[in-house]
């Protein structure tokens, strides 16, 4: 198959376009992310795959959002003999249209052009192939089943070798496997061998007619149970009814027994309910005796705090006074001093003005000595910027001539030992020239390359080295290589120059640091523009005239400070002794009002003591308590004398006992029901037999198995036949199979050395699956590969199929995305591969990042 060319519109967000593929070679088609470049080829498959009429979900989805329009999808196409124009209007006016224009022009229409076209694949298209050369980046990058690939199978046997009749899988071939497959499906599934079709029916047949047999014959068994236990459940029910009558009695009488008890417990809560009233009635006697002595001594004490709040009220008021008189005089000290020390900030402030100026002076000669030390150091620091940049010899180019040198000495010393020496001595007056240099008298060469001793006119002679010494030669001619490189770009005659070189751009470097802590450590985290800034404000502050000598300011303000302090210390004390006045004037207010409520107090409590009494005197209220105390002792022993009555009964075993009877009983009567179940359910058993003749259909279940039994043997026989045959006839496809994984292997092995290297190996099964990858001598299963050198397998295996098939089977190679997980290095080998080894293949690359395919030789662009 081959795509010529490719037309949607109104395909999702693809309004319209067409594309116009290579028919060999790679085309690239680039566009960001929902261009419609995955849409293009979705299209496609839904061109040959679905009928314009369809209504299912996939095809609604790909009309364009918020347009009532249809779908068109149009192909040029060419598959075995046949090129058609294929076109599809999906969603809006459904329609199907082919034009055939070879071997013979021919047009159809609707469903017999959709036919036509499921025909013409069938008979040209591999479909596993098709759907094999497929790279998707979301997708598993393994290759998938070719096994049953039959262009593949041709291909690899043509590869191989073999005769076509010999190998690979011939027509008449292929239709036997179809055969012998259609006739094992009729009784086994084709993936899992599980039985289906008629075994599978014959198979049911026989469960259900045994199990028919079985089942009558358990209901027979069931009727011959039932007549055997009938007398054993009517003698069961007899003995129940007799448990019934004496469990009845028994919980009869445990239940008077309960009921004396209850009464008693009532009783008792009798006694305690009397109980508690008499002890809350002495409660309130005792404290209406407790209430009135409280009242009496708290009269006593509230009198007593009535005199003290007198004698603390004169103490505060006296207190008040005294502090009044302190803070007024402290006030008139605080004025005098607070004169005095107006005065002396006058005569500071004028004394620290001078100090500013003079400071500010300094300050500008230091800014304008900085000034010039950072002009200075910036000038030497360029100049050895300027040094350090004319040297480029770095530490890494030190240790490689060190490296170099050692290598030259080692491989040289190997060569000169590994070498023939040849001495030429000049016997007469003739020329003798070696390698074109006359030989004055003795000259002594090593044979380690081509050398040439020639006499004019005699003789010529030529000394070869031998294999080992030449590639001594060659090694030492690539490290002379690499000195001489290493020499050109450090810019020194010799490898010994090397490290001095290093050492001076050390130097220039170490000089660079030094300057440049010299001038961060002047400028002191400032720029020296900050620095010019504040000159000139210093410059514009410190005002013209002769420098004037000033006082230390240091004993005026410590003056200041000391009559500051004083004042404010006077301050202090005035406003404490304010507040003491405040203070204590408020306790005399509070004493005052305090006193006031305990005289009040007082009164009350005098005339609640007067009303108590009134209503009734000590002696009666004292012997009140005493009558209630012999009350309450009267109800306790009342209440004692009934909980010994509830004890002896024993209220919680009487329960217990009536609960075990109640429960005996339940249990002895769901007996008794289940018997009478049973009587009923056996009697009904034996009714229905007699009446619907069981032993008959017992006989008829019996003939049926046996039937049903015979079939299957007999379906088995012919499952087992047809198992053999597919078995056998797959046993030799595989060995077949296995005589050409060889050529898919070797092919994928040339694609895959530009990437992984000339010594790469794989292992391919019979089904062409690969297993494992051996790399520098190490075999790592191909799961355990990293994401990206699986894809490039995934795409090496494809290549692999799509070259070794021929053009007239092959189908295109279809890359969606791929080599996303590619390292660049990669990348440049796999766009190399796919522009070298494409051949006759159709190749389509669908990508958003183009520069992955930037090598691709001779690949067409399409940007969309």
């Amino acid at each position: 198959m081959r795509l010529h060319r490719l037309r949607v519109a109104n395909f999702r967000g693809v309004e319209a376009r067409e594309i116009e593929f290579a028919d060999t070679g790679v085309t690239v088609i680039e566009g960001d992310n929902e261009a419609g470049k995955s849409s293009m080829m979705e299209a496609f498959d839904l061109l040959l795959t679905t009928q314009s009429s369809s209504k299912s979900k996939h095809v609604r989805g790909i009309q364009p959002s918020g347009r009532d329009v249809g779908t068109d999808v149009w192909a040029d196409i060419s598959c075995g003999a046949w090129r058609f124009e294929y076109a599809k209007r999906f969603n809006r006016q459904p329609e199907t249209t082919l034009t055939i224009v070879e071997p013979v022009r021919e047009q159809l229409v609707g469903r017999e052009a959709h036919e036509r076209v499921e025909a013409i694949l069938a008979e040209s298209l591999d479909k596993t192939l098709f759907g094999a050369l497929r790279l998707l980046q979301s997708t598993d990058p393994a290759l998938g089943d070719l096994a049953n690939s039959a262009a593949l199978s041709q291909a690899l046997d043509r590869a191989a070798g073999e005769a076509e009749s010999d190998g690979g899988e011939s027509p008449q071939t292929q239709d036997l496997v179809a055969a012998v497959t259609a006739e094992y499906t009729k009784y086994y599934t084709l993936n899992q061998g599980r039985p289906t079709g008629e075994l599978a029916q014959a198979t049911d047949a026989a469960r259900k007619a045994a199990a028919a047999v079985a089942e009558r014959e358990a209901i027979l068994a069931g009727v011959q149970e039932a007549a055997d236990r009938l007398p054993r459940v009517a003698e069961a029910i007899k003995q129940l009814l007799a448990e019934e009558r004496d469990g009845a009695v028994e919980l009869a009488t445990a239940s008077a027994a309960v009921a004396e008890a209850d009464g008693v417990g009532e009783q008792v809560k009798a006694a305690r309910a009397v109980v508690e009233t008499k002890q809350m009635a002495h409660r309130v006697a005792v404290d209406a005796a407790n209430e009135r002595t409280r009242c009496r001594e708290r009269r006593a004490t509230m009198a007593a705090s009535a005199d003290q709040t007198t004698a603390r009220i004169a103490e505060a008021r006296r207190l008040a006074a005294a502090a009044t008189d302190a803070a007024a005089a402290l006030a008139a000290e605080i004025e005098t001093s607070s004169a005095k020390l107006g005065r002396l900030r006058e005569d500071l402030g004028v004394a620290e003005t001078a100090v500013v100026v003079a400071a500010d002076r300094g300050r500008l000669t230091r800014l304008t000595a900085t000034l010039a030390e950072v002009a200075r150091l910036q000038r030497e620091l360029a100049e050895a910027r300027e040094a350090a940049a004319a040297v480029s010899v770095t530490g890494d180019d030190v240790r490689e001539a060190t490296a170099l040198d050692r290598d030259i000495t080692t491989l040289t010393a190997r060569l000169d030992a590994a070498s023939a020496r040849v001495a030429v001595t000049r016997l007469g007056d003739g020329d003798v020239l070696v390698d074109g240099t006359d030989v004055d008298d003795r000259l002594e060469v090593a044979a380690s390359e081509l050398s040439v001793v020639e006499v004019p006119g005699v003789a010529r002679i030529e000394i070869r080295p031998g294999a080992d010494t030449a590639s001594l030669a060659t090694e030492l001619a690539g490290v002379r290589s690499r000195e001489t490189e290493l020499l050109r770009r450090c810019g020194v005659p010799s490898l010994a120059d090397v490290a001095p070189a290093a050492n001076r751009r050390a130097d220039a470097l170490r000089r660079v640091n030094e300057l440049e802590r010299d001038l961060q450590r002047e400028l002191a985290g400032s720029r020296p523009e900050d620095l010019e800034r504040q000159r000139l404000d210093l410059v514009d502050r410190v005002p013209d005239g002769p420098v004037v000598e000033v006082d230390d300011p240091a004993p005026l303000r410590q003056a200041e400070r000391d009559l500051s302090d004083l004042i404010a210390r006077a301050e202090r004390t005035r406003d404490a002794k304010l507040s003491e006045a405040r203070e204590q004037s408020g306790r005399a207010d509070a004493l005052e009002e305090s006193g006031a409520r305990i005289v009040d107090e007082v009164a009350a409590l005098d005339a609640e003591l007067a009303a108590s009494e009134g209503e009734i005197d000590d002696e009666s209220l004292a012997a009140r308590v005493i009558d209630a105390a012999t009350a309450l002792d009267e109800a306790r022993a009342v209440l004692v004398k009934r909980t010994q009555r509830l004890d002896q009964l024993d209220l919680a075993g009487l329960q217990n006992t009536l609960s075990h009877v109640e429960s005996s009983l339940e249990r002895t009567r769901k007996q008794l029901t289940e018997q009478r179940r049973l009587r009923t359910e056996f009697v009904t058993k034996l009714d229905v037999c007699r009446a619907d003749g069981r032993l008959d259909e017992l006989s008829e279940a019996i003939a049926e198995n046996d039937a049903a039994q015979a079939q299957l043997k007999r379906v088995s026989a012919r499952a087992a036949g047809a198992r053999v045959l597919h078995e056998t006839l797959q046993q030799k496809r595989n060995e077949s199979r296995a005589r050409y994984v060889d050529p898919f292997t070797r092919r994928l092995e040339e694609l895959a050395a530009p990437v992984f290297g000339e010594d790469v190996r794989f292992h391919v099964t019979d089904e062409f699956v690969i297993a494992t990858r051996t790399l520098g001598g190490v075999t790592v299963d191909i799961d355990a590969l990293s994401a990206g050198a699986k894809e490039q397998v995934g795409l090496l295996a494809r290549l692999a199929c799509a070259t070794l098939i021929d053009s007239a089977d092959g189908v295109p190679l279809i890359l969606d995305d791929a080599l996303g997980y590619t390292d660049p290095g990669r990348l440049t080998s796999m766009a190399q591969v796919l522009g070298t080894s494409g051949g006759d293949a159709q190749i389509i690359v669908l990508t958003c990042t183009p520069d992955r395919y930037n090598e691709v030789a001779g690949a067409k662009l399409i940007a969309v």
